[in-house]
């Protein structure tokens, strides 16, 4: 029986809302009685100190006002301790280190960082507590710089209560050094930088603290098993680094070319993370701070989405191949343009809709029109012919000019698929219609699910379309329109179902991953994921088929044919685009080594040569990070 509740009116809600009032009121006042007569646990005490590490203009910090806005948050006191010889890292006289705070500002370009440090411990290990980056904004005409120290002080709250609690870090004997040349910038081999290695050093050495911090590290100076030295080598508004890496007697070694000014924190602590939080990544770029998204690898070519615009990546160097430019609107934001993949005859091929259909070369760039309309959904056929949807109207394309179209009662919401005889569509009313690819003659028509939804996709002799509506997968024989089985996903899928080692795989939104019998839809064998899928791909991995799986939880994860988990790698950032495999050296390097002594000379110590090429597995984060992970422990 089901229960039923109604409301008596305005006086009603009222007088329940003033019960609940009373009773909430009585009960505070219940445990304030009670606890009079208790001892109140004692508010930390604080001593503040700022530092200014910025080669740019910026919000400093000022060791009064931070003292008076963290008591003001009522926790904790603090008081200003005014900066003497003592360094930022330099717990000061009469100082105890578990009071100390150091909160320093480090600045370069138009984005600066602000941390709030702790040295205690033996060691003297740093602890970072807070963390908050600092930028330029746009604002009335120009670039401003806001205060970064209310949001700072609010996560050194956090951080400070959840510190006592943490497990304790392993600890990092950290040293950074400066690899330039003695002079450079000031007449030496680097006079051409426009600000001196020795103002830049400083600053570098802050984040690169914190960097270890966030790399899951309590590092010090002093004595530890495990070694970290930072070679920084200065370039103008960029720096080249060396991380080498020493544990019981094995040395391990990253580098990094040409990191720009505003990502040093973002890129030192991958670096710094890679041996204890992302033991299996061998390298990594970053093509863009924001969003980055892998769509496939064909040839020398990473093909990815960056800031929503189509990339080609070189996989021998990482660097930036080629870019299709989206237009920016002359009173608003980019134009929408889409993008589209897909593996014919063993190549890949792209596709660009906007204003117009157009096919895109993988090895440069270049665009060739396919049809002169926008397309809300196409299929290629091998002949040259295109079927383009736009809302309830069909059209067939054939060398950038229309053979014929068609309208449907409802919007075509499922396909087009392009076949040599024929184009199959759905629609929103759940109708699977046959059309003649020569006469737009209708062939057959069925009535399936409501809501027929994305991809018509081959498997065999027969054609799966899934509704929305009902959440079912439908086989269909082509020729005529015979449903020959149906299997309830009980959920949105994923992607669109495809074959893997004679089955076919359904990947649900309810992180349900199912293998069926093609021929029946006889579940095989399923297993339900512990979070949610981002992404589900068939790789071939070591001459075998494996079922790569994307998590929000920053797992990648290969499956074999029983859907058991035979290789995973945590990644600590949410998994985006399509895991792929990829022939590549083992280091990635943006340009070949100019001529020793030159204003960009990385030294031999900073870049150092990888001989050789092997597969890899990409894929790629949602803080735009593009990783090489080795396929050497892959079973």
């Amino acid at each position: 029986m089901k229960a039923h509740s109604r409301s008596n009116g305005p006086a009603h809600e009222t007088s329940l809302l003033i019960r609940v009032g009373l009773l909430a009121v009585g009960l505070a006042l219940i445990t304030s009685w009670s606890g009079s007569g208790a001892a109140q646990p004692a508010h930390p005490k604080f001593v503040v100190t700022a530092f200014d590490l910025g080669v740019v203009e910026q919000v400093r910090a000022n060791e009064q006002n931070l003292a008076t806005e963290l008591t003001a948050q009522g926790w904790c006191t603090a008081q200003p301790k005014p900066k003497t010889a003592t360094g930022w890292s330099d717990v000061p006289a009469g100082a105890e280190p578990d009071q100390w705070v150091s909160i320093v500002t480090v600045g370069f370009g138009s984005r600066a960082e602000a941390y709030a440090f702790q040295f205690s411990g033996p060691n003297r290990t740093a602890r970072l507590l807070a963390h908050v980056p600092h930028r330029k904004h746009f604002v009335n005409g120009g670039e401003r710089w806001f205060s970064p120290f209310t949001n700072l002080l609010d996560a050194f709250r956090i951080g400070h209560a959840t510190a006592k609690k943490a497990n304790p870090l392993p600890t990092l004997q950290l040293e950074v050094v400066l690899s330039n040349p003695k002079g450079a910038g000031t007449g030496g081999a680097d006079e051409a930088l426009t600000v001196p290695p020795e103002k830049v050093f400083p600053p570098v050495q802050v984040i690169a603290t914190a960097a270890a911090c966030a790399g899951g590290w309590a590092p010090t100076t002093q004595k530890a098993d495990i070694r970290a030295r930072v070679e920084v080598r200065v370039l103008d508004q960029a720096c080249g680094f060396r991380v080498t890496f020493v544990r019981d007697g094995k040395e391990t070694v990253f580098t990094r070319d040409r990191v720009p000014w505003e990502e040093y924190h973002d890129q030192l602590a991958m670096l710094l993370s890679l041996p204890i939080t992302r033991p299996s990544v061998v390298d990594f770029v970053r093509p863009s701070p924001e969003k980055v998204e892998l769509l496939a690898i064909e040839s020398n070519r990473i093909i990815c989405l960056v800031d929503d615009e189509l990339t080609a990546l070189d996989t021998a160097t990482g660097a930036e191949a080629w870019r299709l430019r989206i237009p920016q609107g002359k009173t608003g934001p980019k134009r929408v343009e889409r993008y589209a993949t897909l593996h014919a005859a063993g190549k890949l091929r792209l596709f660009r809709t906007s204003t117009s259909l157009a096919e895109i070369a993988v090895a440069d760039g270049a665009i060739s029109p396919l049809a002169p309309t926008p397309a809300t959904a196409f299929d290629v056929g091998n002949n040259g012919a295109t079927a383009v949807v736009q809302g309830a109207k069909l059209s067939l394309v054939a060398r950038g000019k229309e053979v014929w179209t068609t309208t449907e009662p409802e919007p075509i919401v499922a396909g087009p698929r392009l076949e040599s005889d024929r184009v199959l569509i759905g629609t929103g009313s759940g109708e699977l219609v046959a059309l003649s690819s020569a006469d737009k003659r209708e062939l057959w028509r069925v009535s399936l699910g409501k809501r027929l939804w994305g991809p018509i996709t081959p498997v065999g002799t027969l054609r799966l379309v899934f509704s929305a509506e009902v959440e079912t997968l439908f086989a269909v024989d082509p020729k005529d329109g015979a449903v020959k089985w149906r299997f309830a996903a009980g959920d949105a899928l994923v992607r669109s179902p495809f074959e893997y080692d004679g089955s076919v795989v359904v990947v649900t939104k309810a992180n349900r991953i199912v293998r069926l019998d093609p021929s029946t839809g006889k579940v095989l064998n399923e297993v339900r994921w512990p979070t949610w899928v981002i992404a589900a791909e068939l790789l071939t991995v070591g001459g075998k088929s494996r079922l790569a799986v994307g998590d929000v939880a920053g797992r990648l994860t290969l499956i074999d044919t029983d859907l058991k988990r035979t290789w995973e790698s945590s990644l600590g950032a949410r998994v985006t685009g399509r895991p792929v495999i990829a022939v590549t050296p083992p280091v990635w390097k943006t340009r070949s080594k100019p001529a020793k002594g030159g204003p960009d000379d990385l030294l031999d110590s900073i870049a150092t040569d990888a001989a050789g090429t092997k597969p890899f597995l990409l894929t790629t984060d949602g803080a735009g990070f593009l990783y090489k992970l080795s396929t050497e422990g892959i079973k």
